[in-house]
């Protein structure tokens, strides 16, 4: 099933961009800075939080409190328990996400852990006990280079890639 994508315009796009710098940044500051009212830029928001283009989160820093193990997990899986191994490890709170893949593996999962240590018990007492697991391959992260949290949104679409990725028309739909 294919979602439709959402039209951005440029003070959408800006107005992303400033909530990634600073989530706490007031209508009043996201309005003057992209040159809008504090209510359209209260209502721009809105819209694409209800359209479920924008999810306003707060994102752990997993070092900070004192989970210092980072992982990636690449699971091969007997095909029919794939949904149920999926969900298995979706509900454990070691994982902070878990995705079906193509390829090499069939599951791929990032995990965080307190302490080196504790990857040895993660293995054995909580992926071995699974239905259906074939095979595990665990990737320590020692430095990563780029976080999801440090993501920035282009303030213009990339013309390589069409005019997909919320840039349909506006007549089609835009605020």
């Amino acid at each position: 099933m294919s979602e439709s994508a959402v039209y951005l315009d440029d003070h959408d796009r800006e107005l992303i961009s400033l909530l990634q710098h600073d989530m706490r940044a007031s209508y009043q500051e996201l309005g003057a800075a992209v040159n809008i009212s504090a209510s359209t830029a209260r209502r721009r928001i809105e819209r694409l939080v209800n359209e479920g283009a924008l999810k306003l989160i707060a994102v752990p820093v997993w070092a900070k409190l004192g989970f210092t193990l980072t992982a990636f997990v690449g699971i091969s899986v007997e095909l029919q328990h794939l949904p149920k191994v999926g969900d298995a490890f979706a509900e454990m709170d070691e994982v902070t996400w878990v995705a079906m893949t193509s390829g090499v593996y069939d599951l791929f999962a990032q995990i965080n852990l307190p302490r080196n240590e504790d990857l040895t018990t993660f293995i054995t007492e909580r992926i071995a006990v699974i239905t259906g697991i074939r095979e595990v391959e665990t990737i320590m992260v020692p430095r990563f280079v780029k976080t999801f949290d440090e993501y920035r949104l282009p303030l213009k679409p990339n013309p390589l890639y069409g005019p997909q990725n919320g840039q349909r028309k506006k007549e089609e739909g835009a605020i």
